[in-house]
């Protein structure tokens, strides 16, 4: 397997990605059946317009004690308010959210790879966005490949980002492994592999967190069926997470 970045200039509203990403793909020998194209789900969020200036925002007063709290602006705080579902906690400089069935801090607005004084929201229906983009570039190049808008998380207990997929078309983000068996011959009770995950983690290590300028990576030779539709979701609900106890993800806030 081979994780290909492909350099991009910055992307403005309106861009037309398949267009660019097509283009881009020339650096590795244009796009082959088979490959996975992982975007950032900021080139998705910016070509959709979702980059907010922090001036033009009013914020509430929930969103000033809030901010006193954590230690962000409360124009940033109030836009973090509007696009959770669910505030789960309040610490220094973030705000664990609950949005669109994902954990993460700060409801995904973010400030970094964004012009000065503005910020970066999620996209707007990721899958949608994934099949669409797919749907394109495969009219674009007659290459059948797979689509991962990919975003930063973190997990529990542990310092530094991976990749998570927060949109995918053309292929399965989960491979459901019971009733496989390991070595041993033991059948497999629970394991689920997050595969969409997995190949977001592996682009990440390539695209990078700060001025790499590699938005999208192909990633090559996986292997991975791809498929027409894809039908399973990596979301699961607050009572079967293992930290729902925890996070008190089954309770209202």
């Amino acid at each position: 397997m081979k994780v290909l970045g492909l350099n991009m200039p910055l992307i403005k509203s309106g861009d037309d990605l398949s267009a660019m990403i097509t283009r881009a793909a020339e650096q590795v020998g244009g796009l082959r059946d088979g490959d996975i194209i992982v975007i950032s789900s900021k080139v998705i969020a910016t070509a959709q317009g979702r980059v907010r200036e922090l001036a033009s925002v009013r914020p509430s007063t929930r969103a000033r004690k809030i901010a006193a709290k954590s230690g962000q602006d409360p124009e940033f705080v109030e836009l973090v308010l509007r696009e959770a579902k669910r505030v789960l906690s309040i610490s220094k400089d973030v705000i664990l959210t609950l949005k669109s069935g994902v954990i993460c801090a700060n409801a995904g607005v973010d400030s970094s790879n964004a012009p000065l004084g503005h910020v970066v929201l999620m996209p707007t229906n990721p899958n949608r966005a994934a099949r669409e983009l797919q749907q394109t570039i495969a009219r674009r190049t007659n290459a059948r490949v797979g689509v991962i808008i990919a975003d930063s998380n973190v997990k529990p207990l542990r310092l530094g980002t991976i990749g998570q997929a927060i949109g995918v078309a053309g292929l399965e983000p989960i491979v459901d492994c019971r009733g496989q068996h390991d070595l041993y011959g033991k059948p497999l009770r629970v394991t689920f592999r997050a595969l969409a995950d997995q190949l977001a983690t592996a682009a990440q290590a390539v695209m990078g967190e700060a001025a790499e300028g590699v938005p999208v990576a192909v990633v090559r030779g996986t292997g991975v069926e791809l498929v027409e539709k894809t039908k399973r979701s990596p979301k699961i609900s607050p009572k079967r997470c293992i930290y729902s106890d925890m996070l008190k993800l089954s309770k209202k806030s």
